[in-house]
Protein backbone atom coordinates (compact mmCIF):
# COMPACT_ATOMS: atom_id res chain seq x y z
CA UNK A 1 0.00 0.00 0.00
CA UNK A 2 1.46 3.35 -0.96
CA UNK A 3 1.50 5.84 1.96
CA UNK A 4 -0.69 8.34 0.14
CA UNK A 5 -0.91 11.64 1.97
CA UNK A 6 -4.58 12.20 2.04
CA UNK A 7 -6.24 15.49 1.28
CA UNK A 8 -9.96 15.84 1.10
CA UNK A 9 -11.92 15.27 -1.81
CA UNK A 10 -14.02 17.98 -0.87
CA UNK A 11 -11.74 20.35 -1.70
CA UNK A 12 -14.07 19.98 -4.36
CA UNK A 13 -14.42 23.54 -4.29
CA UNK A 14 -15.81 22.45 -6.03
CA UNK A 15 -15.08 20.27 -4.02
CA UNK A 16 -15.04 17.39 -4.36
CA UNK A 17 -14.29 17.55 -2.85
CA UNK A 18 -13.49 15.13 -2.12
CA UNK A 19 -13.46 15.38 -1.80
CA UNK A 20 -12.81 15.32 -0.19
CA UNK A 21 -9.48 13.47 0.32
CA UNK A 22 -5.76 13.59 1.07
CA UNK A 23 -2.78 13.14 -1.23
CA UNK A 24 0.94 13.60 -1.94
CA UNK A 25 1.84 17.20 -2.81
CA UNK A 26 2.84 18.13 -6.32
CA UNK A 27 6.53 18.98 -6.69
CA UNK A 28 6.15 21.45 -9.51
CA UNK A 29 4.78 24.93 -8.83
CA UNK A 30 4.02 25.29 -12.54
CA UNK A 31 2.32 22.04 -13.57
CA UNK A 32 1.66 21.54 -17.28
CA UNK A 33 -1.79 21.67 -18.74
CA UNK A 34 -3.90 18.54 -18.67
CA UNK A 35 -3.19 18.01 -22.36
CA UNK A 36 0.55 17.84 -21.56
CA UNK A 37 0.34 15.27 -18.77
CA UNK A 38 0.96 12.28 -21.01
CA UNK A 39 -2.43 10.72 -20.18
CA UNK A 40 -3.87 8.65 -23.05
CA UNK A 41 -6.86 10.54 -24.45
CA UNK A 42 -10.29 9.02 -24.13
CA UNK A 43 -11.73 7.35 -27.20
CA UNK A 44 -13.61 9.87 -29.30
CA UNK A 45 -17.31 9.72 -28.62
CA UNK A 46 -19.47 8.91 -31.62
CA UNK A 47 -22.60 10.51 -30.20
CA UNK A 48 -23.56 13.00 -27.56
CA UNK A 49 -23.48 11.28 -24.15
CA UNK A 50 -26.82 10.81 -22.48
CA UNK A 51 -27.16 13.18 -19.54
CA UNK A 52 -28.01 11.26 -16.37
CA UNK A 53 -27.84 14.17 -13.94
CA UNK A 54 -28.99 17.57 -15.23
CA UNK A 55 -26.97 20.44 -13.86
CA UNK A 56 -28.89 22.34 -11.14
CA UNK A 57 -29.71 25.96 -11.76
CA UNK A 58 -27.96 28.42 -9.47
CA UNK A 59 -30.44 29.87 -6.99
CA UNK A 60 -30.66 33.67 -6.66
CA UNK A 61 -29.87 35.22 -3.31
CA UNK A 62 -32.79 35.57 -0.91
CA UNK A 63 -34.28 39.06 -0.55
CA UNK A 64 -32.55 41.08 2.13
CA UNK A 65 -29.34 39.05 2.07
CA UNK A 66 -25.97 40.38 1.03
CA UNK A 67 -23.84 38.24 -1.22
CA UNK A 68 -20.29 39.12 -2.21
CA UNK A 69 -20.04 39.95 -5.89
CA UNK A 70 -18.03 37.48 -7.96
CA UNK A 71 -16.26 38.77 -11.08
CA UNK A 72 -16.85 37.24 -14.52
CA UNK A 73 -15.20 33.90 -15.22
CA UNK A 74 -11.68 34.19 -16.62
CA UNK A 75 -10.17 32.00 -19.33
CA UNK A 76 -9.25 28.53 -18.03
CA UNK A 77 -5.53 29.14 -18.52
CA UNK A 78 -5.76 32.44 -16.60
CA UNK A 79 -7.95 31.26 -13.71
CA UNK A 80 -5.39 31.01 -10.88
CA UNK A 81 -6.13 34.43 -9.33
CA UNK A 82 -9.88 33.91 -9.63
CA UNK A 83 -9.63 30.44 -8.05
CA UNK A 84 -7.40 31.72 -5.24
CA UNK A 85 -9.96 34.40 -4.34
CA UNK A 86 -12.85 31.93 -4.49
CA UNK A 87 -11.04 29.39 -2.29
CA UNK A 88 -10.28 32.14 0.21
CA UNK A 89 -13.97 33.11 0.33
CA UNK A 90 -14.95 29.47 0.92
CA UNK A 91 -12.30 28.35 3.40
CA UNK A 92 -10.58 31.49 4.73
CA UNK A 93 -7.08 32.78 4.04
CA UNK A 94 -5.17 30.69 6.67
CA UNK A 95 -6.67 27.37 5.54
CA UNK A 96 -6.26 28.25 1.89
CA UNK A 97 -2.56 29.01 2.35
CA UNK A 98 -1.91 25.97 4.53
CA UNK A 99 -3.89 23.28 2.71
CA UNK A 100 -4.68 24.25 -0.87
CA UNK A 101 -2.47 24.67 -3.93
CA UNK A 102 -4.20 27.16 -6.25
CA UNK A 103 -1.85 26.88 -9.24
CA UNK A 104 -3.91 25.44 -12.11
CA UNK A 105 -6.35 24.30 -9.44
CA UNK A 106 -9.28 23.66 -11.78
CA UNK A 107 -7.29 21.52 -14.19
CA UNK A 108 -5.75 19.61 -11.29
CA UNK A 109 -9.12 19.16 -9.61
CA UNK A 110 -10.83 17.78 -12.70
CA UNK A 111 -7.91 15.42 -13.32
CA UNK A 112 -8.01 14.06 -9.77
CA UNK A 113 -11.79 13.74 -9.59
CA UNK A 114 -11.78 11.75 -12.83
CA UNK A 115 -8.98 9.50 -11.50
CA UNK A 116 -10.40 8.76 -8.03
CA UNK A 117 -12.31 5.61 -9.12
CA UNK A 118 -9.19 4.26 -10.82
CA UNK A 119 -6.28 2.34 -9.32
CA UNK A 120 -3.72 5.14 -9.41
CA UNK A 121 -3.64 8.89 -8.95
CA UNK A 122 -1.33 11.35 -10.75
CA UNK A 123 0.08 12.55 -7.42
CA UNK A 124 2.34 15.17 -8.97
CA UNK A 125 -0.78 17.10 -10.01
CA UNK A 126 -2.77 17.01 -6.76
CA UNK A 127 -4.51 20.31 -5.89
CA UNK A 128 -3.79 20.12 -2.14
CA UNK A 129 -0.74 20.50 0.01
CA UNK A 130 0.65 17.57 1.97
CA UNK A 131 -0.65 16.49 5.36
CA UNK A 132 1.96 16.69 8.11
CA UNK A 133 3.76 13.64 9.44
CA UNK A 134 4.01 10.28 7.72
CA UNK A 135 2.03 7.07 7.39
CA UNK A 136 2.21 5.08 10.64
CA UNK A 137 1.52 1.47 11.55
CA UNK A 138 1.19 -0.38 14.86
CA UNK A 139 1.20 -3.95 16.15
CA UNK A 140 3.57 -6.88 16.32
CA UNK A 141 5.44 -8.29 13.34
CA UNK A 142 3.01 -10.34 11.27
CA UNK A 143 0.01 -8.51 12.73
CA UNK A 144 0.51 -4.92 11.63
CA UNK A 145 -2.43 -2.50 11.40
CA UNK A 146 -2.87 1.14 10.45
CA UNK A 147 -2.03 3.09 13.63
CA UNK A 148 -4.79 5.23 15.15
CA UNK A 149 -2.21 8.03 15.59
CA UNK A 150 -2.07 8.16 11.79
CA UNK A 151 -5.62 9.50 11.61
CA UNK A 152 -4.77 12.71 13.49
CA UNK A 153 -2.82 13.96 10.46
CA UNK A 154 -6.06 14.30 8.55
CA UNK A 155 -7.97 16.33 11.15
CA UNK A 156 -7.28 19.72 9.49
CA UNK A 157 -8.75 18.48 6.20
CA UNK A 158 -11.82 17.02 7.85
CA UNK A 159 -12.40 20.31 9.66
CA UNK A 160 -11.92 22.17 6.38
CA UNK A 161 -14.55 20.02 4.70
CA UNK A 162 -17.04 20.46 7.53
CA UNK A 163 -16.44 24.19 7.94
CA UNK A 164 -17.40 25.21 4.41
CA UNK A 165 -21.21 25.34 4.09
CA UNK A 166 -22.45 22.77 1.61
CA UNK A 167 -24.64 25.30 -0.17
CA UNK A 168 -21.57 27.51 -0.56
CA UNK A 169 -19.61 24.65 -2.11
CA UNK A 170 -22.50 23.90 -4.44
CA UNK A 171 -22.76 27.55 -5.51
CA UNK A 172 -19.02 27.70 -6.14
CA UNK A 173 -19.21 24.50 -8.17
CA UNK A 174 -22.01 25.89 -10.34
CA UNK A 175 -20.20 29.23 -10.67
CA UNK A 176 -17.03 27.66 -12.09
CA UNK A 177 -18.73 24.76 -13.84
CA UNK A 178 -18.00 26.05 -17.38
CA UNK A 179 -14.29 25.94 -16.54
CA UNK A 180 -14.62 22.44 -15.06
CA UNK A 181 -16.28 21.15 -18.21
CA UNK A 182 -13.69 22.87 -20.40
CA UNK A 183 -10.89 21.18 -18.46
CA UNK A 184 -12.69 17.83 -18.70
CA UNK A 185 -13.05 18.15 -22.47
CA UNK A 186 -9.41 19.20 -22.69
CA UNK A 187 -8.48 15.87 -21.09
CA UNK A 188 -9.79 13.96 -24.10
CA UNK A 189 -13.55 13.92 -23.58
CA UNK A 190 -14.57 16.34 -26.36
CA UNK A 191 -18.28 15.75 -25.75
CA UNK A 192 -17.81 15.04 -22.07
CA UNK A 193 -20.39 16.16 -19.53
CA UNK A 194 -18.38 16.64 -16.35
CA UNK A 195 -21.34 16.85 -13.97
CA UNK A 196 -22.28 13.21 -14.64
CA UNK A 197 -18.69 12.21 -13.88
CA UNK A 198 -18.76 14.27 -10.69
CA UNK A 199 -21.88 12.54 -9.36
CA UNK A 200 -20.57 9.13 -10.39
CA UNK A 201 -17.37 9.75 -8.41
CA UNK A 202 -19.30 10.98 -5.37
CA UNK A 203 -21.42 7.80 -5.44
CA UNK A 204 -18.28 5.71 -5.80
CA UNK A 205 -16.71 7.30 -2.73
CA UNK A 206 -19.92 6.99 -0.71
CA UNK A 207 -19.90 3.24 -1.47
CA UNK A 208 -16.50 2.79 0.22
CA UNK A 209 -16.59 -0.20 2.61
CA UNK A 210 -16.51 0.51 6.34
CA UNK A 211 -14.34 -2.14 8.05
CA UNK A 212 -14.85 -2.71 11.74
CA UNK A 213 -11.80 -2.31 13.94
CA UNK A 214 -8.14 -1.78 12.97
CA UNK A 215 -7.23 -2.50 9.35
CA UNK A 216 -4.43 -5.10 8.90
CA UNK A 217 -1.60 -4.30 6.50
CA UNK A 218 1.34 -6.28 5.15
CA UNK A 219 4.79 -5.16 4.07
CA UNK A 220 5.35 -5.03 0.31
CA UNK A 221 8.90 -4.11 -0.68
CA UNK A 222 9.39 -0.75 1.11
CA UNK A 223 5.71 0.11 1.65
CA UNK A 224 2.51 -1.46 2.94
CA UNK A 225 -0.59 -2.95 1.38
CA UNK A 226 -3.96 -3.94 2.85
CA UNK A 227 -3.85 -7.53 4.04
CA UNK A 228 -7.43 -8.10 2.87
CA UNK A 229 -7.31 -8.67 -0.93
CA UNK A 230 -10.76 -7.11 -1.31
CA UNK A 231 -9.60 -3.89 0.33
CA UNK A 232 -6.36 -3.89 -1.66
CA UNK A 233 -8.38 -4.19 -4.87
CA UNK A 234 -10.34 -0.99 -4.18
CA UNK A 235 -9.82 2.22 -6.12
CA UNK A 236 -7.35 4.91 -5.14
CA UNK A 237 -10.18 7.11 -3.85
CA UNK A 238 -11.75 4.41 -1.69
CA UNK A 239 -8.38 3.36 -0.28
CA UNK A 240 -7.76 6.98 0.63
CA UNK A 241 -10.95 7.13 2.69
CA UNK A 242 -10.02 3.88 4.45
CA UNK A 243 -6.58 5.26 5.29
CA UNK A 244 -8.17 8.24 7.04
CA UNK A 245 -9.71 6.07 9.73
CA UNK A 246 -13.37 5.14 10.22
CA UNK A 247 -14.39 8.32 12.09
CA UNK A 248 -12.75 10.69 9.63
CA UNK A 249 -14.19 8.72 6.70
CA UNK A 250 -17.67 8.82 8.23
CA UNK A 251 -17.49 12.60 8.62
CA UNK A 252 -16.20 13.11 5.09
CA UNK A 253 -18.93 10.85 3.71
CA UNK A 254 -21.53 12.94 5.53
CA UNK A 255 -20.24 16.08 3.81
CA UNK A 256 -20.16 14.35 0.43
CA UNK A 257 -23.71 13.11 0.90
CA UNK A 258 -24.92 16.65 1.63
CA UNK A 259 -23.05 17.95 -1.38
CA UNK A 260 -24.60 15.30 -3.61
CA UNK A 261 -28.04 16.34 -2.43
CA UNK A 262 -27.27 19.92 -3.45
CA UNK A 263 -25.98 18.92 -6.88
CA UNK A 264 -28.57 16.35 -7.99
CA UNK A 265 -31.84 17.58 -9.36
CA UNK A 266 -34.78 15.33 -8.32
CA UNK A 267 -36.22 13.66 -11.42
CA UNK A 268 -40.01 13.53 -11.95
CA UNK A 269 -41.56 10.10 -11.57
CA UNK A 270 -42.82 8.87 -14.91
Amino acid sequence: MKPVRIAIIILLLLLASLAVVFFWPGKSSEPPSISELGIPPAALQEAEPEIRYPLPQAQPASPGTEEQAIPPLPELGQSDVFTKDLLTQLFGEPARKQLLAPQQFIRRLVLIIDALPRKDLPRQHLPLRAAGGRFEIAGEEGAKVIASANFLRYAPYVKLAEAAPTDGLAKAYLRVYPLLEEAYQEMGYPKGYFHDRMITVLDHLLATPEPKGPIPVVKHVTQYRYADPQLESLSAGQKTLLRMGSENARRIKAVLQKLRKQLVVPQPVS
